[in-house]
């Protein structure tokens, strides 16, 4: 099974708010310039009151737990990236173990995203890749899971070749850059779930 974590709330602090007070304070306690540090609502909630689809945007934890989630399942095989809500593509080596700290976590991001991989040096556990969305789905096609798509099982989707696309924030729809890489939205449940939710749902229907 082969996933791909669509619109993922995860993104370095953006300039247009890198000097606001809660923005800077943040980033000195670290010392980091505040456009290395990720950006997190619970952090940043005020400065990001400024920014165009804030709905969406600000919520990693979103991300850790589904890929904890995913990539500890000792079954698990297939490829992973993830789509970011500013539309970067990370490859991320199902050899990859994140770490259960979320604190830790969002350290290891704040390092991919400046530096472009994890670890610097050796075999990359996760990459910014120059990849879009549509060249990283274009030979295995796209199914993505949205509530409301067509109703299927979730073990119908087991031996299927094509990406499995789960949204990975908190609110609002797809992006239409999803939209215009996929033609086959469905859904595995009559009930709205959370995104770690469904990877649960999908690992213990296929694994």
């Amino acid at each position: 099974m082969n996933v791909v974590f669509l619109d993922s709330s995860v993104e370095l602090v953006p300039e247009e708010i890198s000097g606001h007070p809660s923005v800077v304070k943040n980033a000195r306690k670290f010392g980091k310039n505040p456009t290395e540090v990720l950006l997190d609502i619970s952090l940043h909630y005020y400065a990001m009151s400024k920014l165009s689809n804030k709905e969406k945007r600000g919520r990693p934890d979103i991300l850790h737990n589904a890929l904890t989630m995913l990539l500890t399942y000792p079954s698990f095989q297939g490829e992973v990236y993830v789509h970011t809500v500013d539309s970067k593509i990370i490859w991320v080596s199902s050899k990859m173990r994140p770490p259960k700290n979320y604190l830790r976590f969002v350290g290891l991001m704040e390092q991919l995203l400046v530096n472009g991989r994890i670890p610097p040096t050796g075999d990359a556990l996760m990459e910014v890749t120059n990849l879009t969305l549509s060249e990283v789905v274009k030979d295995e096609g796209l199914i993505v899971l949205d509530e409301k798509g067509d109703r299927t099982d979730a073990n119908s989707l087991c031996q299927r070749r094509e990406f499995i696309g789960i949204g990975a924030f908190p609110h609002g729809d797809f992006s239409e850059e999803v939209k215009r890489s996929s033609k086959t939205f469905l859904s595995v449940s009559d009930k709205v779930l959370e995104t770690q939710h469904v990877v649960c749902k999908l690992l213990s229907a296929c694994f």
